[in-house]
């Protein structure tokens, strides 16, 4: 290597080369489809002082700039151009769909630069984004707009001298697998000392071509194979990140086309190689010139790089190649190699050994559980390792597993802006040595001059005082079963300070169709239980499935546990729909525990409260932290169906009535549980009379509601938009005498389904003791376009309210399928309740397994509720409240948000349109509102808000939402008509950032949920408010169905959504019977269904046209896009100024 230059900076070098070689083709890019480009070196010099002296002209050395392009020859020319100029660089992923904001937003904070640099394509997008996360002063440029006029001489004068070497070159920003994005200074003495070790490393020759896939913005793609070319002047092949990713045969076939002699990455890789392997494409190439083989970045697996070369060796692909080598940001990257040639040495050491800190290797024959560890080569030139251990953090000898360690001219400066990190990492003492340490946080050990890692020791499992390596249980895990995918999966503790283990792992895709079904995931979850078992003697305490793409990585491809454990925690991983938690849920106290609670002192009381909070907002689908008990439910995804379900299981348990305020205030967790500790300190509540079934007297109030669609149905005589319905198809075919009396049994078990109303103005309801089904069939040889007219048929008769009955159920048989209807009328029903019986009546047919417990539906009696009702809203409290209601509301009383006039002439009824459509990014939407903590209803409420605003121009809007109404522990599960209408009003003054509009409807909602016992139709009838046609106070309403039993997926609620869903043995299929009439003018439904969000618009289409609606549609979808990057711009710099 004596006989090759070594140059101060990377820039001198492409100098010397550019002046040496100009002509000579320094990169070929392949971009995706397989078109090259390619640059000279002169070409590249030339680019990179243009950008130079752009950045020059605005910038002062030392100043930041984001480099967010894609991967190819800009994002070199512009980090290149950087580091002439003095600029500190800093790479990062673009923006992409489902791409790193979250990252990109912590890294602006951190560094706070002056500039960033992307494509026209994304100028706008990143400007959306950054808004008021960015600094004042940062300017965003198109990386045209850089390209500078020929810079000659005078220009290349103004970025000479280079770059000294304590300058900073670049930060590099790595979370790692264990932490947060923090910047790592690296100086330009850094990179070229590191590269130099590189280059003496892999025994690079002038003759070598580097090829590569990974990412620039990762220290193993920029370093290794980006700036290690221009160092040492040879080729190198870029190939596009996204292409190998999508097609990873894409890279041993580039091996072979361009002669690569030098090309490598991460085990996974490998790894995805070996599941890949298509011997068919890869008939005739050759890579036996591939001589350098790099391993690195993650866990080098022996185990991958044997079946690698089994599979390719065919094809000329050497063993002897492969090059494991360790290395990290904080030591710029290379610190440890193997011997160029050599291939890989691992060794066999007892697992069980190596979860007790100690290194016993076992006999080639044996029999007990052992785990390879690959050796990664020796110290990197003029760099130092020792093992730091033991309890004085001394030097350990070789076979004793300790912390790495490392020194040398490769470590960078430390963290940028983070002193105390910077200490805690970069400025280690090693008893015995002199100078400073870089403490790497893995573990290994070594032998013999080699570095052996182990593990990160943040990663590090430990159980019953025994170590457990995170990457042996995943690997084991992965291997168990080949319905998950390979290299993805995570294995941490929940709670650093408790034994138990979760597994978290992807699923295959071509597996992911078969494991929606319970059973078949079940059988997943219990082989990874056992081989993990088995061959760990550890057992797993949770195993989570998850979709593919699911668990977040490092740019270098490494999974990221701490951020997956985060993850996991706050519910925020795409968890597989039927991949069952095997952890048993917190159990909540025992009812001997919580009698005469009131006589227990206060500690005993809060711990007992504590514990039944925390198995109630488990059972609510969120498993509680530390953490979570200094935030409101909301601020845990609870939302208002979720926390009532919390609220009257707590009610239930402690026998107690408890304000619902308390719940769906801001109030923590924490101050929840202190409120009930105070109130459990006093005397119980008189024992209330139980409500009594079978009561002689079936006449009951009805409720507002109830009369209120009494009068809408007799005002509208042919109008059917209170008709509920449900329809499914079923993948077998059944009796329809077993249907029918599935139906009838529910229409027995429930009054709401025998009732009727009163005559007109009699404001009463009637049960009805004998059940009445109104049932259709037809039976056909197979499903055709017949079905939809009887399904239509069916469901468009209009029910007669006072002679019932109102629920009827229709089936179309086949041999092979069965399609089944239910409609009811909404005074009987509301959505909860139509959900409950459809599935009662399911559960009752073979075949059919819901994989859980439904709801105990009788619990409190129909008829009871409505009379509790009608007399708790009579009361003196209730009627003060509803009077400060109507003062509030009166501004509105007589507000329109549409024109009165009709454009059509369809008498008695309101004709319905609509329009379906979906939105990406559920999970990007929901994380967002915890972090802001809120639920993502609030969200979802402003954005429609603000769509009817754009769409109107109206300053002021007012929508209408159901709530549940089953804030009452006594009636909380009862099938019925519970729901009431409340409004929520928007204001609208200029131009608002979307937080401000949230956090107007999140006060809008909260203030609505505390009046949310007083009927609508009172409040209306107080307005007095004039009649013009229309629904008094609002005409648009937005109904958002989330379950809180996981039984049914929630696609069910919205038929266009196509959901589909594995009952045990039957598969189940929505069906698409769209309503005929709406009683609103415009009603948005919504669901969310696996990872996206599902809508239908329903609108009555004689007041307002397609082409309005339309518009609705799409400032609805802008808006909540809005939502998802919110923040006014910071200013652009354009092409050419």
């Amino acid at each position: 290597m004596s006989s090759l230059p070594e140059f101060p900076s990377i820039p001198a070098a492409l100098s010397h080369w550019a002046q040496r070689r100009p002509d000579a083709v320094a990169f070929t890019f392949v971009q995706a489809g397989g078109a090259i480009e390619q640059v000279t070196y002169a070409q590249l010099e030339e680019n990179a002082l243009r950008v130079a002296l752009s950045l020059r002209e605005s910038t002062r050395p030392g100043d930041r700039a984001l480099l967010i392009l894609p991967p190819g020859l800009d994002f070199l020319t512009a980090f290149l151009g950087c580091l002439h100029s003095g600029v500190v660089a800093v790479p990062l992923y673009p923006p992409r769909p489902g791409a790193r904001l979250d990252r990109i937003e912590s890294v602006v904070r951190s560094c706070q630069p002056a500039h960033a640099v992307t494509t026209d394509l994304f100028v706008e997008q990143l400007t959306a984004f950054f808004g008021g996360n960015a600094t004042a002063s940062m300017r965003i440029h198109p990386f045209k707009s850089l390209l500078h006029d020929e810079p000659g001489s005078a220009g290349v004068a103004a970025v000479r001298p280079g770059p000294g070497g304590e300058d900073l070159a670049f930060l590099q920003y790595t979370s790692g697998s264990t932490g947060q994005p923090k910047g790592v200074m690296v100086s330009h003495r850094n990179l070229v000392q590191n590269e130099e070790a590189i280059a003496e490393g892999f025994g690079i020759r002038p003759d070598d071509t580097v090829l590569s896939w990974l990412p620039m913005y990762h220290d193993m793609g920029l370093i290794g194979t980006a700036l290690l070319p221009v160092y040492r002047g040879i080729p190198s092949v870029l190939l596009d990140t996204f292409a190998f990713v999508h097609d990873p045969m894409l890279w041993p076939l580039a091996v072979d086309r361009f002669g690569a002699t030098c090309s490598g990455g991460p085990n996974f890789a490998y790894q995805l190689l070996v599941e890949r392997y298509d011997r068919a494409r890869l008939t005739d190439i050759d890579l036996s010139r591939w001589r350098i083989a790099f391993n690195g970045a993650e866990p080098v697996r022996a185990e991958t790089m044997r079946d690698f070369a089994t599979c390719y060796g065919v094809h000329g692909f050497d063993r002897d190649a492969f090059f494991p080598c360790y290395g990290l940001a904080e030591a710029t990257l290379f610190v440890a190699g193997a011997e160029p040639g050599t291939g890989y040495r691992s060794r066999q050491v007892s697992r069980r050994e190596l979860e007790r800190g100690r290194l016993v290797e076992l006999p080639e024959e044996t029999s007990e559980a052992g785990t390879s560890l690959v050796s990664s080569g020796r110290p990197a030139r003029h760099t130092e390792i020792v093992i730091r251990g033991g309890d004085d953090d001394r030097v350990l000898p070789d076979g004793e597993i300790g912390e790495i360690c490392v020194r040398g001219p490769g470590v960078a400066q430390g963290y940028w802006d983070d002193a105390t990190a910077t200490r805690q990492t970069f400025h280690a003492d090693v008893p015995g040595r002199e100078g400073r340490y870089l403490r790497t946080g893995d573990l290994g050990f070594t032998w013999q001059g080699e570095l052996y890692p182990v593990s990160r020791s943040k990663d590090l499992l430990i159980v019953a005082g025994r170590n457990f390596y995170p990457h042996d249980v995943e690997t084991v895990a992965l291997t168990a079963c080949a319905d998950l995918r390979g290299g993805a999966a995570a294995a941490f503790q929940p709670d650093p300070d408790a034994p138990p283990v979760t597994l978290v792992a992807e699923v295959a895709r071509a597996s992911l169709a078969r494991l929606r079904d319970p059973a078949a995931a079940a059988a997943v979850r219990t082989e990874v239980l056992r081989a993990v078992g088995v061959e760990c003697d550890l057992q797993l305490a949770e195993v989570v499935l998850v979709y593919p793409g699911s668990l977040p990585k490092t740019s270098s491809g490494k999974i990221r546990r701490s951020e997956t454990r985060a993850r996991h925690l706050t519910g925020r991983l795409r968890v597989l729909g039927h991949s069952e938690n095997p952890q048993p849920r917190p159990a909540p106290p025992t009812a001997d525990q919580l009698d005469a609670l009131h006589r227990r002192d206060r500690d005993t009381r809060r711990q007992l409260v504590r514990q039944l909070l925390a198995a109630l907002v488990s059972a609510a689908g969120q498993q509680l932290t530390v953490q979570d008990w200094s935030r409101p439910l909301a601020a845990l995804g609870l939302d208002s169906l979720r926390t009532a379900t919390v609220k009257v299981r707590c009610e239930q348990q402690l026998g107690r009535s408890l304000d619902s305020r308390l719940f769906t205030s801001d109030r923590s967790l924490e101050e929840i549980a202190e409120a009930v500790v105070v109130l459990t300190g006093q005397p119980p509540e008189p024992a209330q009379p139980e409500p009594t079934t079978g009561s002689p007297d079936r006449v009951a109030p009805a409720t507002d509601g109830q009369v209120q669609m009494q009068f809408y149905d007799e005002f509208h005589p042919q109008d059917t938009a209170n008709n509920l319905t449900s329809a499914v198809r079923l993948s077998r075919g059944y009796d329809p005498d077993l249907l029918r009396a599935a139906v009838s049994a529910a229409v027995a078990r429930h009054p709401a389904l025998r009732t009727v109303l009163g005559s007109p103005g009699s404001g009463t309801q009637i049960v009805r003791d004998s059940p009445q089904l109104d049932w259709s069939q037809v039976a056909l040889t197979d499903i055709d376009e017949s079905v939809d007219s009887f399904l239509r048929e069916v469901a468009d008769r209009r029910f007669c309210l006072t002679e019932g009955p109102l629920v009827r159920a229709a089936a179309v048989l086949t041999p092979e399928t069965t399609v089944f209807m239910l409609v009811c009328h909404h005074a009987i029903v509301d959505h909860w309740s139509l959900r409950v019986i459809f599935m009662e009546i399911l559960a009752e047919l073979p075949g059919v397994r819901l994989g859980g417990e439904l709801p105990a539906t009788d619990r409190g009696d129909y008829v009871q509720r409505q009379r509790w009702l009608s007399a708790s809203t009579d009361d003196e409290s209730a009627r003060r409240r509803l009077t400060a209601l109507a003062e509030r509301w009166h501004p509105l009383r007589d507000h329109l948000l549409f024109p009165a006039v009709r454009t059509g002439g369809t008498p008695g009824r309101n004709p319905a349109a609509t329009i379906d459509f979906e939105v990406d990014g559920a999970d990007r939407l929901y994380q967002r509102a915890q972090l802001r903590g809120h639920t993502p209803f609030v969200s979802l409420v402003a954005a429609y808000l603000r769509a009817l605003h754009r769409t109107t121009g109206e300053q002021r809007i007012v929508i209408g939402t159901p709530h549940h109404g089953r804030d009452d522990w006594r009636f909380a599960d009862t099938v019925g008509y519970l729901v009431n209408m409340l409004p929520l009003a928007g204001r609208f003054e200029g131009e608002e950032r979307p937080e401000q509009i949230e956090d107007r409807s999140r006060a809008e909602l909260r203030d609505a949920l505390a009046d949310a016992d007083l009927p609508f139709a009172r409040l209306v009838k107080a307005l007095s408010p004039e009649r013009h046609g229309q629904t008094p106070l609002f005409q648009a309403t937005f109904t958002f169905q989330q379950s809180t039993d996981g039984l049914l997926d929630d696609g069910f609620s919205i038929p266009s959504s196509g959901c589909r869903q594995r009952l045990g043995e039957v598969e189940v299929s929505v069906v698409d019977v769209p309503p005929r009439d709406v009683a609103f003018t415009v009603s948005l439904y919504g669901t969310r269904h696996a990872d996206r969000l599902t809508f239908r618009l329903v609108y009555q289409r004689e007041r307002i046209d397609a082409a309005t609606a339309a518009r609705i549609v799409a400032e609805f979808q802008s808006a909540l896009k809005e939502i998802a990057s919110p923040g006014p711009a910071p200013a652009v710099e354009e092409a050419g100024r």
